[in-house]
């Protein structure tokens, strides 16, 4: 078995700068976010993480994406551990059979469970049909909650995919996911290669927009989640979806809309950033971060139920109305047919 690679993992995502950024974004539009209480920091931590032994997180590392570490997914995994492994590792994408690892994935009776960021207990989404049709013609197939890797060191998820008006194949994600010039591929059809890049972002509303080239297809249904509109927003004491590589589609309550973002209470980590949050099938934004910049509070398994930090989102609608007053990449953006 290989050491571990000397780089960042893939899994990690949002810098404490990150979320700084999250709480000075929530203080520009009036809302308080308190300081968190390190007993109830600690209780998490030792209730959920500090439980998990080192077998199982060296299951949930993740090896590098250069070209090398690419080809051989289970560098950092005895292959022996897997004997009811369904499909191919490969990066961020690992199959364990191990009974702690399906019981944080509250699927104690499952055979095997899928692990995609480090970090998280959840049994991640596995790779749809779709995806791995196009992948076998050359291509990476792009929707609302396709996982990308962008760059050398992060994972996301893409919250929606279209045109811009210049006829561009284009996808938004969240701004600090990457910078321009960083490439993307997609973690469900990583032996494509890229077949992206960042050619815009915004810190300051949290998005980014991803062109993609010729070995990519766009679609607005991906893996059970589809967008048919984007825009609006949810009134408080609403109910909000978001899909997201780390945590799969979870839904919680709106508790407050502001003129770019929401506070919402669906569950969400590192890897969901950049996912789809759907009313229905109507995209009304993008999952940006946590409300605390504290990890331990994030969501990272599904037997914390309601129990973590509240999720902040940035509204679709003031997105688009940035993109359309730049007049650059991403601009006019439309749906895929």
């Amino acid at each position: 078995m290989n050491a571990e690679p000397a780089q960042p993992p893939l899994a990690v995502i949002d810098s404490a700068d990150a979320l700084q950024r999250v709480r000075a974004q929530l203080a520009e539009v009036g809302m308080s976010v308190p300081d968190v209480d390190p007993s109830v920091t600690r209780a998490v931590d030792e209730s959920l993480f500090r439980a998990v032994p080192e077998q199982l997180r060296s299951r949930v590392s993740t090896p590098s994406l250069d070209a090398a570490e690419a080809s051989d997914g289970n560098a950092a995994i005895a292959p022996e551990a897997f004997p009811a492994n369904p499909g191919p590792d490969g990066p961020n994408y690992h199959w364990t059979n191990d009974l702690l690892a399906r019981v944080l994935a509250g699927k104690p009776l499952d055979p095997v469970v899928l692990q995609r960021v480090a970090g998280s207990f959840f049994d991640a989404p596995d790779i749809p049909a779709a995806s791995r049709e196009l992948e076998a013609q050359g291509k990476s197939l792009y929707g609302p909650g396709t996982p990308v890797f962008v760059g050398n060191s992060m994972i996301c998820t893409l919250a929606v995919a279209g045109y811009d008006a210049q006829g561009n194949k284009v996808g938004i994600t969240a701004g600090h996911c990457g910078k321009v010039g960083d490439a993307v591929m997609s973690a469900d059809s990583w032996k494509i290669g890229p077949s992206g890049r960042v050619v815009a972002s915004n810190p300051g509303q949290d998005y980014a927009v991803i062109q993609f080239g010729e070995n990519a297809e766009v679609t607005r249904s991906y893996n059970g989640v589809t967008v048919n509109s984007v825009g609006g927003a949810p009134a408080p004491g609403q109910t909000v979806c978001k899909s997201g590589v780390g945590t799969g589609t979870t839904c919680g309550i709106t508790w407050s809309t502001q003129p770019r973002v929401i506070l919402t209470q669906v569950c969400a980590m590192q890897g969901d950033s950049g996912g789809p949050v759907t009313q229905g099938d109507r995209l009304v934004g993008t999952v940006s971060g946590g409300a605390y910049p504290n990890y331990a509070l994030a969501c990272r398994s599904p037997l914390q139920g309601p129990l973590h930090m509240p999720t902040v989102v940035s509204r679709a609608d003031a997105t688009m109305a940035d993109l359309n007053a730049s007049g650059g990449p991403g601009a006019g953006f439309q749906l895929a047919g």
